[in-house]
């Protein structure tokens, strides 16, 4: 007898026809959200699994992609949804971006919408939600891209426990460069800014930051270590005048991105030091700003277009081979020097 767990099984222990459980599973169709959560959590309780391939013989595609990100105004986003874009375009999909400024409720509210459209795949930068939530709340059937980073995602762990693939960028990498270079010119005196407290990707390079430190044998003093309320210039510079503020300041601040780094060249300017004599200052992403800025800012290459690529080739294998093993891409980040540092 076949061990497999059917679609009847589930609806029969959630107390739903089956063709209830097909529609919450796969959204096909508007199912009470109490109910829809019932299933999901009884198909994850009994390890159903759906048979994709026969999925796709019964369902009529819709050739739609979805890339859904925190915020499209940041220039870092542009670069990745123009690669995915091209990819997918090349196999007779289109693409549209789904904005969720980083907040959970928005980031449910558009998964659901995305799952209620029948789109054929979501790729998705993981910033407010748990990549365990982003995929309990699109559901277990449609084919997930988590755009991560190495410090939130192991290896493998979408293979184990999402059913998604993952794409991210090994960003200890860039930062360890960042600061054995502040080490090498004789500077020990290093802060960092990172995003919101509860966002993943800041706080993933927060404690890349601490590592390097530790690895370099740097004290780091936590007062010099700030979280910006957002990932922008405004938050960046509200974040540098608290640290440029403190009687004892760091001489050199690294950031979790490069918007937050413009902020910091410009709080720099308000307290009249000089960039990078009195403060040096390192970002994260390499966006075309950072070689416009006075000083060119010294960052952390994080190669967009390449994350674009392989988020999209991810999902297009995806879909060409619906029950193939899960993969995960690691991307290396590199440190470039410019004149802020």
């Amino acid at each position: 007898m076949s061990l497999e767990v059917g679609l009847k099984a589930v609806a029969l222990r959630a107390g739903v026809s089956p063709a209830t459980a097909s529609n919450a599973l796969s959204g096909a169709r508007h199912v009470a959200e109490a109910t829809r959560q019932r299933v999901f959590d009884v198909a994850e309780a009994m390890n159903y699994h759906p048979n994709l391939v026969a999925r796709g013989l019964r369902r009529q595609e819709t050739r739609t992609i979805a890339l859904l990100v925190a915020d499209i105004a940041n220039p870092y986003y542009p670069a990745v949804a123009r690669a995915v874009h091209d990819r997918v375009d090349a196999q007779g999909y289109v693409s549209f971006i789904g904005n969720t400024d980083g907040d959970p409720d928005a980031e449910v509210r558009v998964l659901q919408e995305m799952r209620s459209r029948s789109v054929d795949g979501v790729i998705m930068g993981t910033m407010a939600l748990s990549p365990e939530r982003i995929r309990s709340v699109l559901g277990p059937i449609i084919p997930l891209v988590l755009l991560t980073g190495e410090a939130i995602a192991s290896p493998g762990h979408g293979a184990r426990t999402l059913r998604a693939d993952e794409v991210g960028t090994d960003d200890a990498i860039g930062i360890g460069e960042g600061v054995a270079y502040l080490q090498s010119k004789g500077i020990g005196e290093i802060g960092f800014i990172s995003g919101p407290a509860d966002s993943i990707p800041g706080g993933g390079r927060l404690e890349c930051f601490r590592a390097a430190m530790a690895t370099a044998d740097i004290a780091l003093d936590d007062k010099w270590v700030e979280h910006a309320s957002g990932y922008t210039l405004e938050a960046g510079l509200d974040a540098a005048e608290r640290l440029l503020s403190l009687p004892n300041r760091p001489k050199a601040i690294m950031c979790a991105n490069d918007l937050i780094a413009l902020g910091v060249l410009e709080a720099a300017r308000d307290h009249d030091l000089h960039v990078p004599t009195d403060l040096a200052v390192i970002g994260f992403d390499d966006i075309p700003t950072s070689k416009l800025v006075n000083p060119r800012l010294t960052t952390i290459i994080n190669p967009a277009t390449l994350v674009g690529y392989a988020c999209a080739d991810a999902l297009m294998r995806r879909l060409e081979h619906p029950d193939s093993p899960f993969g995960h891409v690691a991307l290396p980040t590199h440190l470039v020097v410019r004149a802020s540092a």
